[in-house]
C-alpha cells in the first residue's frame, strides 16, 4: 500500500503510482518500505505484509517506522543526517526479531528525499544472501535515478526540435513564462505538454519553487476534492487527524500543473473557477479561506469548445484558462525533427558505446519518414526501444526494418493507400470540372480556362494529362 500525498518532494506520490515499480518493490522477498526523512512510512510492500502476518486492511501506511518495529526514535533521522546505509536491530510489536536496513535515497543536490527500508527476520537471515543485497542495490539505482530525473526540471533547450515550429513555440513558450497568467497547453498525446509546461516553469521566476503535476484523469472522484484544495481534520472517514494541504495550497509561489484537465468533473470546474479568479482556497471542513500565489498550466488533449457545447465543460471556466494558449503540433506536422529525435532518444534507450554509433537504416529512415505518427514523439521511442530490445546481436549499431513492430509497416502501408486513394480522387474530382467548363463553353478553350481560373496553356496541359480530346 501506499500513501497518496505530497511531501516536500512531489513527484514520490507519481513514482509509489507506478504500478511496474510497485511490482519490483513487492517482489523482492523482505519487508520493503519507504519512509520519509522524519521515518513516516509512506509505502509497505504486501510482501512485508505476509512477512510478519499483518492484515493489509489495519495499514502501517503513515505510521512511525522506529516505533513499528522498535529501532529506537533515532533510527530514520541518523539514516537521513548521516546520509550512509544503516543496519539496525529491530523488533516487531508482534514479536518477530529481525534486521532493519535502512539506505538514503538524495536527489541531484544532495539532499535526501525519503529512505528505502528492507526489514529481513532473523529466521529468514539465510535468505538474505548476495543475490538479494545486489536486487535491491538495482533498486536503490533506479529509484535514485528515477528522482534525479523528477528533480531537474526540463528546460526550452532540452525540447529536441530544430524545425520551425518548434523554434516558434520555444520562443513562445519563453514569452509565456514571463507572465503569471493560466495557460493552457493543447495538442495530441504524446506531444510534450508536460515537458512544455515544465520548461515554462524552468524559465520563470517561480523555478526554484513547487512544480506539482497532476493529471485529472487519474484523481478518485470521491478523493479528487480533497487532493486538490485539502481538507481539515475530522473532515470525512478517514481523514487524517492532522488534515492535510491541498496541492493548490503547496503549490504556493509556484507552478501547478493540471494535465487532461478535461476529465475534471463539473462541480469541481465551478471550484477550481472561485480558486483561479480569487487565488483564494477553501479546504473541506473549513470556514476561512487560505491564499496561495500558484501559477496554472493546464493541458488537454481534447476540443474543448465542443465540450463547452454539449455541455460537460464550463464556459466561463474554458474562456479563464484560454488566456494564454500554446498549440504543440503532432510529429507528422513537423517531419523534419525525425532525424534529430532519433539520435537523441536512442541515448536513452542504448548503452553510452551503443548509443553514439547507433543510427537507422536508410529503409528504416524512409518508413519513419513516411508513417503517420498517431502516438507522436512518444510512439517513436516506443518504437526505438521496441526495436532496439528485438535485435539479436546487442552490440549491433544499424537497426533495419525486419526488426520494427509489424503495426509500424501495416501503418505505413495503410496511410500510402490512404494518400493514394485521396490522390486519385483529387484527380478525379478535377477530370471531371474541366470536362464540364468545356462542355459549357463548346469546348472554346479561352474561355473554359477563364472560368476554370487558369490559364490556357495550363488548361492544355491538363487536358493531355487526363487524356482529354481537344474537341469536336
Amino acid at each position: 500500500m501506499y500513501v497518496q500525498s505530497y511531501i516536500k518532494h512531489e513527484h514520490l506520490q507519481q513514482l509509489l503510482g507506478n504500478p511496474l515499480f510497485l511490482k519490483l518493490l513487492d517482489s523482492l522477498k523482505v519487508g520493503t518500505s519507504l519512509t520519509d526523512k522524519e521515518g513516516n512510512i509512506l509505502y509497505f510492500s504486501k510482501s512485508g505484509y505476509e512477512l510478519y502476518n499483518l492484515k493489509s486492511e489495519n495499514s502501517v501506511v503513515g505510521q512511525k517506522i522506529d516505533e513499528l518495529f522498535q529501532t529506537g526514535k533515532e533510527g530514520s533521522l541518523l539514516t537521513a543526517k548521516n546520509k550512509k546505509i544503516n543496519n539496525i536491530n529491530s523488533r516487531l510489536y508482534n514479536g518477530v526479531e529481525g534486521l532493519c536496513r535502512r539506505v538514503p535515497i538524495v536527489d541531484s543536490s544532495g539532499e535526501v528525499v525519503c529512505v528505502l527500508s528492507e526489514v529481513i527476520s532473523t529466521s529468514h537471515s539465510q535468505s538474505y544472501n548476495h543475490e538479494l543485497l545486489y536486487r535491491i542495490n538495482q533498486l536503490k539505482n533506479l529509484f535514485q535515478q528515477q528522482i534525479t530525473v523528477k528533480s531537474g526540471l526540463y528546460s526550452f533547450d532540452m525540447i529536441i526540435g530544430n524545425s520551425a515550429i518548434m523554434q516558434n513555440l520555444k520562443s513562445k513558450g519563453l514569452l509565456f513564462a514571463r507572465n503569471s497568467a493560466p495557460i493552457l497547453l493543447t495538442g495530441e498525446n504524446g506531444t510534450g505538454k508536460e515537458l512544455f509546461a515544465q520548461a515554462i516553469h524552468n524559465a520563470s521566476t517561480r523555478a526554484n519553487n513547487a512544480f506539482i503535476p497532476v493529471n485529472c484523469a487519474a484523481l478518485p472522484h470521491d478523493l479528487a476534492e480533497a487532493e486538490l484544495f485539502g481538507y481539515e481534520a475530522g473532515a470525512f472517514t478517514g481523514a487524517k487527524k492532522s488534515g492535510q494541504k491541498g496541492l493548490f495550497e503547496l503549490a504556493d509561489e509556484g507552478t501547478i500543473f493540471l494535465d487532461e484537465i478535461s476529465e475534471l468533473p463539473l462541480h469541481l470546474q465551478t471550484k477550481l473557477l472561485r480558486v483561479l479568479e480569487s487565488k483564494e482556497i477553501q479546504k473541506l471542513g473549513m470556514g476561512k479561506k487560505v491564499y496561495s500565489n500558484f501559477r496554472l498550466i493546464a493541458a488537454t488533449n481534447r476540443h474543448i469548445p465542443d465540450m463547452v457545447h454539449q455541455g460537460i465543460f464550463r464556459e466561463d471556466l474554458y474562456f479563464r484558462l484560454n488566456i494564454l494558449e500554446l498549440h504543440l503540433p503532432p510529429l507528422r506536422k513537423h517531419r523534419e525533427d525525425i532525424p534529430l529525435l532519433i539520435s537523441q532518444l536512442t541515448k536513452d534507450i542504448c548503452p553510452p558505446m551503443i548509443a553514439q554509433n547507433f543510427h537507422v537504416s536508410s529503409e528504416v529512415f524512409k518508413i519513419f519518414m513516411q508513417y503517420n505518427w498517431p502516438g507522436n514523439i512518444r510512439e517513436l521511442k516506443n518504437v526505438l526501444t521496441y526495436s532496439y530490445c528485438c535485435m539479436e546481436n546487442i552490440n549491433e549499431t544499424e537497426l533495419s526494418s525486419q526488426f520494427l513492430p509489424e503495426r509500424l509497416l501495416k501503418g505505413v502501408n495503410k496511410w500510402k493507400s490512404a494518400r493514394t486513394s485521396l490522390k486519385s480522387l483529387v484527380a478525379e474530382s478535377e477530370k471531371d470540372g474541366i470536362l464540364s467548363a468545356l462542355e459549357k463553353t463548346g469546348y472554346n478553350k479561352s474561355k473554359a480556362a477563364k472560368n476554370l481560373g487558369i490559364s490556357r496553356n495550363t488548361l492544355y496541359l491538363k487536358m493531355k494529362e487526363y487524356n482529354i480530346p481537344s474537341g469536336w
